[in-house]
């Protein structure tokens, strides 16, 4: 089970309706060794083709954000991203270029509004992936300036 501040959810939700038509990614920054999310960063998609139904994150802006957090005692355990006007599923093409160790929050974003949302654990050979619980937690201040919140 992954868990998430009410408020780290509602900036993801933002992020991926700020970017509709396209879609959008970013880092979920938790807790050394724990799934408790108490920060999101918001990666710009650097994908070269359209964007409407792919993402890619810089690998050298992952290892930036990586090694930010690791300065402060926590770590990356997941990234999310939005499909717009499709399911919060992972498609064939995330599935096929994910990685065993992080979980994946899809955000659905039909006509533009943040809707579903699921996580998903990709298995190491990318045949398959089981889908995670997410728990929703109020009341959590989560500032831990951990790259950047643009």
């Amino acid at each position: 089970m992954i868990r998430l501040g009410r408020r780290t959810l509602e900036d993801i939700h933002a992020h991926a309706e700020s970017t509709y038509p396209e879609e959008c990614c970013g880092l979920l920054i938790a807790s050394s060794g724990s799934k408790d999310v108490v920060d999101s960063i918001k990666m710009r998609n650097a994908f070269s083709g359209p964007k409407h139904d792919r993402y890619h994150i810089d690998p050298l802006e992952l290892f930036k954000a990586d090694r930010e957090a690791a300065r402060k005692g926590l770590t990356i355990t997941g990234i999310y991203h939005s499909h717009p006007d499709y399911p919060a599923t992972l498609s064939k093409f995330d599935v096929e270029h994910s990685f065993p160790w992080y979980s994946y929050v899809v955000v659905s974003v039909p006509k533009g509004e943040a809707g579903d949302t699921r996580s998903w654990l990709p298995n190491e050979d990318h045949s398959s992936v089981a889908e995670e619980a997410i728990e929703i937690r109020d009341g959590i201040v989560e500032d831990t300036g951990v790259g950047q919140k643009a």
